[in-house]
């Protein structure tokens, strides 16, 4: 084997090692989109349970305040202090997954710009390299068998 054989064969093994890359990241950034929209669907449905948590909290304190209205005097009063503090737990607990929606938000559209760059840049920019890669292999190939 020749050092030109050598030197296209290599060229060859670069082109294959491009396209194998461009595969690669581009299923890297369908498995990142992936995983922001499974990150998404788990804090709804974090923040369903933490609605659901804050209206049973809730329903609890107006039972309470209920009982504590219909009390005689005389009798011991109703204490409704835990169940209020329940409540403010529980809307605390729903602000905190609201917060982190919000996050996962912003950083999801600042991802999927650079994303779709990134993806503009694969498919187009590198493909235009591996094609004028692969033009220049044949024309070597041709070179070389003049």
């Amino acid at each position: 084997m020749s050092r030109v054989d050598a030197d296209i064969d290599a060229l060859k093994g670069f082109h294959a090692a491009l396209v194998r890359f461009r595969y690669a990241q581009l299923s890297a950034v369908d498995r990142s989109g992936a995983a922001i929209e499974v990150t998404r669907g788990s804090l709804a449905e974090k923040a369903l349970r933490r609605r659901s948590a804050l209206e049973r909290c809730q329903a609890e304190l107006d039972e309470c305040r209920g009982r504590a209205a219909q009390s005689v005097a005389g009798e011991d009063p109703v204490d409704c202090s835990g169940y209020s503090r329940a409540v403010l737990d529980a809307e605390e607990r729903l602000n905190r997954v609201f917060h982190w929606q919000q996050l996962v938000e912003s950083e999801a559209a600042d991802f999927a710009g650079r994303a779709g760059a990134f993806r503009y840049t694969l498919e187009n920019g590198l493909r235009r390299a591996e094609a004028h890669l692969l033009a220049m292999i044949r024309s070597l190939e041709a070179a070389r068998d003049l």
